[in-house]
């Protein structure tokens, strides 16, 4: 998301490394708590990132997150969520 720090603030949390038979992967999992800046909303986010290296650098970078969470905590209507399941698992 472009400009992260100036719509969210957040603490990332609860790191976690998970070993692979790649000594070149490296795949973490943390959470972010905090904020929407514009809403004052809660964004509480699950992140899995996925990191490849090759001779000490980095090679690939991908995240995985569930963009409804950013969604939900963006929105200041929630019926603009319209029918799509909410990072909470509902309507």
């Amino acid at each position: 998301m472009d400009n992260f720090p100036k719509h969210f603030r957040v603490d990332f949390i609860d790191l976690r490394f998970h070993e692979t038979v790649e000594p070149s992967l490296v795949i973490a999992e943390f959470r972010s708590q905090g904020v929407a800046l514009a809403t004052g909303r809660p964004y509480n986010q699950t992140y899995i990132s996925v990191v490849e290296t090759k001779n000490g650098k980095i090679t690939r970078y991908v995240d995985f997150w569930n963009p409804l969470v950013a969604a939900e905590a963006l929105s200041t209507d929630q019926t603009e969520l319209g029918g799509v399941v909410t990072a909470s698992g509902s309507d």
